[in-house]
């Protein structure tokens, strides 16, 4: 996926099109119930990709034989961080398909008004770590992507907004939430196309503009089972 669009070219297909909602509301799921909840999120599930809720965990796997675009994405549904808004989204992630780039699980954010604007935190893994993806009008370039990779085959992952600053933080802690957040931070990304570690011009809407949250897991021509590709205990919030 860090040298490929596959899921960038479904998000910017119309999924991620989100119901519009005035302000944010604060959202936790930990994903305890029989099945995911439809009135929180919408599921698309691209190829073979699967997804399910069992065990108190979202669970992506993809049957034999696997294709080049097997994906499933969680849409947030009704919630959108605004852009003159603190927050921050986390989320508890694992890895143990070691396949590096080519299977993963991670969050992202896209500009509600226009989702071929967004950014993807992506977990590969204790081979490859945690990549950041950043895109403007549908083109990403890997080259520039940033990575970090603390080696291990679970951990956490964060996104935050700054509406001041106008800046993305991207943060990993490598042992989960289980013992508190030791966040470390990857990088930032502007949206208005000015300062950041990387940056892109979305031309958001400086009165109104709004965020859509996604999830998923993909994968490239790599069939896994259950418990291998995983998240858990998200959530969204002011800061």
């Amino acid at each position: 996926m860090k040298n490929k669009q596959i899921l960038l070219c479904v998000v910017s297909s119309g999924l991620l099109i989100a119901d519009h909602a005035q302000a944010l509301t604060p959202f936790k799921d930990n994903f305890t119930g029989a099945s995911l909840n439809n009135s929180r999120w919408t599921v698309q599930k691209i190829g073979r990709g699967k997804v399910a809720q069992t065990s108190g965990r979202v669970q992506f796997t993809v049957p034999s034989p696997p294709t080049e675009d097997d994906a499933s994405i969680l849409r947030l549904r009704n919630n959108q961080p605004g852009y003159n808004e603190n927050w921050e989204v986390v989320m508890d992630v694992g890895n143990t398909v070691n396949a590096g780039y080519d299977v993963g699980v991670g969050f992202g954010i896209s500009n509600a008004d226009d989702p071929k604007d967004s950014v993807n935190l992506e977990f590969y893994g204790k081979g490859k770590g945690f990549n950041f993806i950043g895109i403007t009008d549908d083109a990403d370039k890997p080259n520039l992507d940033i990575s970090s990779n603390p080696r291990v085959a679970s951990g956490s992952m964060r996104i935050s907004f700054d509406k001041t600053t106008k800046l993305f933080t991207f943060w990993h802690d490598k042992s989960g939430s289980s013992n508190g957040f030791q966040w470390v931070k990857i990088c930032t990304f502007s949206p208005t196309g000015k300062g950041g570690d990387r940056r892109g011009n979305w031309k958001m809407n400086p009165a109104g503009g709004r965020f859509n949250v996604f999830l998923f897991g993909f994968s490239d021509m790599k069939a896994f089972g259950s418990g291998q590709l995983t998240l858990d205990n998200f959530s969204l919030r002011a800061r």
